[in-house]
Parts: C-alpha cells; structure tokens; sequence
C-alpha cells in the first residue's frame, strides 16, 4: 500500500527542521571565535578623541632637535607672545605680593600696555597666526607650536568673559581663581619656551597638545 504524507504533519516537520538546518549551516560557515574576533575588531575602530590624538601624534613626523633649525625655533615661539599677553593681567594679586615677580611684571608692563592699546590689535594677531597653522610651507613643528598657542590665547580669554560674574564672588576666591590661571599660564608658556629653544615640541599640556595635534593633522 503507498504510504500517504499528511500535510500538516509535512509543515510542522518543515518548521522544526528549518531553523536546525540554517543554525547548523551558520555555525559552519561563522565558527565563533571568528565571530568574536569580529565583534573585537569593532570594538577596537571605535576611537575617542584621546586616541585620535595619540594616534595623530605617532604618526607625525618625529621632531628631535636636529630637525628643528634655530630660524623655526624663533618662529615656534613668537606666538607665545599673544597668550602671553592676554594673560599678564591674572597675575595682578602676584605682583603686588611678591616684589621680584613684581619687578619683572613692572619691565614688561609698557609692551603690554602698548600692544593693548592698539585697536583691535590682539583680533588681528590672532586671525594672521590662525592662516598659518594649514600653511604646507611650514614645517609641523612651527604650524604645532602656532596651533597650541591659539588654544591657550582662548583658553586664557573664557574667564575673562566671566569678570563681571565674578566680581560678585569673596575677594579670597577671586584672587585664588586668579592666581590659579597665573601659575597655569606661566608652566604652559615657560614649558613651550623651553621646549622650543631645545628643539623638541612642547606637546605635553594636558588638552591643549591634543587638540592643537588633531588640528594640524599628523603632516
């Protein structure tokens, strides 16, 4: 007698079978460990700004002091003087205190005043600086030093945006917020100078260094 096949019984067979089948042929095809390795690969792309950066700054050229001629060394610092500058005001609490830094403060005291009066003068330094840093013509180290100058001319201008805000909090905050800039501007600035009159790139300020590195780009 010819064995007659129950539809139904052929779907639910169909149904069971199915997935097994595909799941099997999947496994086969897709082991798991190379399924995972994928799964790390991706993890891996995912890159924040720090590694960016990092990454950046690996693959630039390598700025040792014999690639960096005494001309570029001038060139790398000149625009320190901007942020230096824009920030001598946050060390009035300094001056008054300490009478050596005072002096000093008081010899510089007539550039600054006369740089300041000039109008619109800090503006215009700072758009010439900002063409240069794309400049091909210029090596990365000078285009670096010019980028991480701009970031700390900036960085320097924000609190000062605040002033009249501030003026509201106890004078003992104030001058600790003040002197607190002061100290910071006067590290960045000196680390770059000395920095640039050895050669070697000041590419260590937490912050700055990475942003003006993600700037230039690693060329």
């Amino acid at each position: 007698a010819r064995c007659r096949t129950n539809p139904a019984a052929m779907s639910l067979l169909k149904m069971l079978v199915l997935p097994i089948a595909t799941a099997a042929a999947f496994n086969a095809a897709f082991p798991s460990n190379v399924v995972t390795r994928a799964a790390a690969s991706h993890t891996h792309m995912v890159k924040t700004p720090q590694s960016v950066a990092r990454a950046v700054r690996s693959r630039a050229p390598m700025m040792r002091t014999d690639e960096a001629p005494a001309l570029e060394r001038v060139l790398a610092t000149l625009p320190y003087v901007l942020p230096a500058i824009d920030g001598f005001a946050y060390g009035l609490y300094v001056y008054q205190n300490v009478p050596p830094i005072g002096a000093i403060a008081g010899a510089a005291f007539p550039f600054v005043a006369s740089f300041e009066s000039i109008p619109f003068g800090g503006l215009v330094f700072f758009i010439g600086m900002s063409l240069f840093t794309r400049n091909p013509n210029l090596s990365r180290f000078v285009r670096f030093n010019i980028q991480q100058a701009l970031l700390l001319d900036i960085a320097l201008i924000v609190p000062g945006l605040f002033g009249p805000l501030t003026k509201t909090f106890p004078v003992e905050l104030q001058i600790l917020g003040t002197n607190f800039i002061f100290y910071a501007w006067v590290l960045v600035v000196g680390y770059a100078l000395f920095s640039n009159a050895q050669g070697k790139a000041p590419d260590q300020v937490p912050l700055l260094s990475d942003a003006a590195s993600m700037q230039i780009g690693p060329f």
